[in-house]
């Protein structure tokens, strides 16, 4: 059989998977079907070829096992020449890749995708990606630069997922990707392809470059981290004298610190009204400027997961024991809150130190949650 990946074969529909083969990865999703597979490569109008590259841990055996897969499935006749693994992945060949093919494939398994650098390489060269919604991805992909794989609920069998999240990027393929490249209209190239590699480059570009990483360091790191060394150290040292004397106070009576609900919890209220949450913060010593209390409100994603949406402070309103709903050493905070929306939400109320000086909000790593 002739092989398609030749010096003479030079219009062919490129597919390039290359990365670390962890399992998660999911290396083999384009194997679900490989009888579409077969038709798909083998259309000698459209020519199209895959090429994998990539290295597994020394330990990881399942890993090391979807390399070998790939390699039986290149060796069968129906796929040689058109499934290709490429030994030795380095640098050098990673960066013949992402500026060499034309479409950029990634399928982690969601929610396991930590970034994907790899796709973000290659979206700066001009290929486009198609990629499950994960990682950078889920947050790079408008609907114009690329194509979307649509993960599936994470607590769904992960056969079923494959299958149908397979069978998803087949049709990509299939029905989108291959007939936009071969889409010539009398031209030597496909001008619709043209235009989403531009739209890729000109939405990614801007985002994922090191450039802006480091800007964003500079913005949100090192520059506050030097704004508040500069206000420490001020007057020899003193304010970073007085916020370690405070937080050594802090975590000495935080085990003792709690918080109880006051109010009549309600089940509803109507559009506009106001629902009001008093709470009783036993501070064992601490002031009422020591802490702030906060309530959460959001929503829950399809998980179940709470989603915050906006934070609304509670006020003290006093620290009487005399008071017959409080005990001593509690103070009252309370709010009217009302709620923006209509329809279902969800709240939560929490308690956490609080101090001018701090780096961060959560720096003592102390909270309590009603």
């Amino acid at each position: 059989m002739t092989r398609l990946l030749s010096p003479d074969n030079t219009d062919v529909l490129l597919l390039g998977f290359a990365r670390r083969f962890a399992t998660y990865k999911r290396a083999t999703l384009l194997f679900q079907d490989t009888e579409r597979l077969e038709r798909l490569l083998n259309d000698p109008e459209r020519p199209m070829a895959m090429i994998f590259a990539g290295k597994a841990h020394p330990r990881d055996l399942p890993g090391q096992q979807l390399i070998h897969t790939i390699h039986e499935y290149s060796l069968r006749p129906e796929f040689e020449g058109r499934i290709v693994l490429l030994e030795g992945y380095d640098l050098a060949l990673a960066r013949k890749l992402v500026t060499g093919v034309d479409i950029w494939i990634n399928t982690p398994e969601h929610p396991l995708e930590a970034s994907g650098t790899s796709g973000e390489k290659a979206s700066i060269n001009g290929v486009l990606n198609l990629s499950v919604l994960d990682g950078w991805w889920a947050k790079g992909y408008n609907g114009e630069n690329g194509w979307s794989i649509t993960p599936h609920d994470p607590h769904l069998d992960l056969e079923f997922r494959n299958r149908e999240e397979g069978r998803e990027l087949m049709d990509i393929l299939e029905h989108e990707v291959v007939p936009l490249y071969f889409d010539r209209d009398g031209h030597g190239f496909s001008e619709g392809w043209i235009k989403r590699s531009k739209a890729s480059m000109k939405s990614l570009i801007p985002q994922y470059n090191a450039q802006r990483m480091v800007m964003d360091y500079v913005m949100k790191y090192y520059g506050p981290a030097n704004l508040q060394y500069q206000s420490l150290s001020a007057e020899e040292g003193a304010p970073a004298t007085a916020l370690a004397s405070w937080k050594k106070r802090v975590n000495s009576v935080w085990p003792k610190v709690t918080i109880r609900r006051l109010d009549d919890e309600r089940e509803f209220i109507l559009a506009g009204d106001t629902l009001p949450i008093e709470v009783a913060v036993q501070l064992d010593g601490l002031k009422p400027e020591d802490v702030v209390v906060e309530c959460l409100l959001g929503k829950e994603d399809e998980n179940g997961n709470f989603v915050t949406q906006a934070h609304f402070p509670l006020q003290a309103h006093g620290e009487s024991a005399a008071d017959h709903t409080l005990e001593a050493g509690e103070v009252l905070f309370r709010i009217d809150l009302s709620p923006a929306l209509p329809g279902l939400q969800h709240y939560k109320i929490r308690v956490c130190p609080y101090h001018t000086l701090l780096s961060h909000p959560f720096e003592t790593g102390c909270m309590v949650w009603l």
